[in-house]
């Protein structure tokens, strides 16, 4: 209307163009919508909370035709939800791979996971736009890969529980390789006997077939007493879920830290949980054989459960030291923690609690906490308690029980 008060019919010409260059470029994007595909790889694949892992994505065109420049970001299940965007160049055509040149490139970024858990990737959002900055048009390429993210493994003081003299993996595997005779027990051949348990040394001396005996000695035995009720950890509530528990987040830490520390000593460790256990098939009551990759792996989904274990944890006792890792356990916890200690054994108790802002407050005036009934039984019935705080150094904790069992043996 204006072009026409004004006599000027070119302005008309040009707001025409004006319009219909946002329809042109949104039509162009669409039409240029390349066809990519994705290969999402991370190293390393399992991580640790707090470390990072390097995600390469390599990004290949399936397009007939060459693609466009375009933006690409990787969506995150955390905040911020997408990683920082970057540029994937223009690609050649589809070829068959053994002549395709040109038409693939690899992205790559570094992921550092805020926590643990089992986390999905992805997907890969490509955006392109026209040249004029117009318009633009999203696609999403692939699907989300999976990665672990398994909790801290917190270095721990050396002298902390030690192996007595005569046990231990790494002792039994010296003296087996060293082909002790006192070590090696043999007997004479029985029928059936497998001819690779010959001990020819033995043999030869006594002028039979002798055949080594089944190993009798057990390694030393380690119990991690882990609580994972719901209502164990007062500070689960506040959250939408138990696995938001600062408390409960640091016996998992602390879990991970004296398992694999005292593993590496020859313990054979056992894990006994207060909750539905999910452990079990990792290193619980069946004694099966567990690598710390694995168990370290299980540790990253394990939640609090409201079901309390449908085994007792008496019913599992094992002689050897007994750490537990609890928050606020139920009377019946407290009683099961007590009979599985026997006389004479070490038994020590993190008993951890949220550190709220008054909590904070008071410790720097020097104001101790005041220690609840519970540590007072756990304690008259022989057991080391420590209590500590959600944001405690672990390692500082466990330096504790060495100094003070320490002192207790002289």
């Amino acid at each position: 209307m204006a072009a026409y008060a004004a006599g000027r019919p070119e302005l008309l010409y040009a707001a025409t163009l004006l319009g219909i260059l946002p329809v042109v470029a949104a039509v162009a994007v669409r039409t240029r919508r390349p066809r990519l595909e994705v290969t999402r790889s991370f190293s390393p694949q399992i991580i640790q909370a707090g470390t990072t892992t390097d995600v390469a994505l390599t990004v290949r065109n399936l397009s007939a035709g060459r693609s466009a420049r375009a933006r690409w970001w990787d969506v995150l299940p955390w905040s911020p939800s997408m990683t920082p965007d970057g540029i994937i160049p223009s690609l050649e055509p589809r070829a068959p791979r053994f002549l395709a040149r040109g038409n693939n490139t690899t992205l790559r970024y570094e992921l550092r996971p805020p926590h643990r858990g089992r986390f999905e990737i992805g997907p890969l959002v490509v955006e392109i736009e026209d040249a004029f900055g117009l318009a633009t048009s999203s696609i999403v390429v692939g699907a989300p890969e999976p990665v672990i993210v398994t909790p801290e493994v917190i270095a721990l003081a050396e002298s902390g529980l030690s192996v007595p003299a005569g046990d231990g993996e790494a002792r039994l595997l010296q003296r087996r390789a060293a082909g002790d005779d006192d070590d090696v027990m043999t007997r004479e051949y029985r029928r059936g006997d497998a001819m690779r348990r010959v001990h020819w040394r033995a043999s030869a001396r006594h002028g039979d077939l002798m055949v080594r005996q089944e190993e009798q000695r057990s390694l030393p035995q380690a119990t991690i007493f882990v609580e994972t009720q719901l209502e164990g950890y007062p500070d689960s509530f506040d959250g939408d879920s138990g696995a938001a528990s600062p408390a409960f987040e640091w016996s998992v830490r602390m879990l991970a830290s004296v398992a694999v520390h005292l593993r590496r000593l020859g313990f054979h460790v056992t894990i006994v949980e207060s909750g539905t256990a999910q452990l079990t098939e990792v290193g619980g009551g069946r004694r099966r054989t567990w690598g710390d990759e694995e168990f370290l792996s299980t540790l990253a989904t394990l939640e609090l459960a409201d079901d309390i274990n449908d085994e007792p944890p008496s019913s599992t006792s094992s002689r050897g030291p007994h750490i537990a890792l609890v928050g606020n356990p139920h009377p019946e916890t407290v009683d099961a923690m007590i009979a599985r200690r026997q006389v004479g054994e070490l038994a020590v108790a993190f008993m951890v609690t949220s550190a709220s802002t008054l909590d904070v407050l008071g410790r720097s005036f020097g104001v101790a906490p005041t220690a609840p009934q519970i540590a007072d039984r756990l304690a008259d019935a022989g057991w080391l308690v420590v209590p500590v705080r959600s944001d405690d150094d672990h390692a500082a904790a466990w330096q504790a029980v060495v100094v003070e069992t320490g002192r207790a043996r002289g």
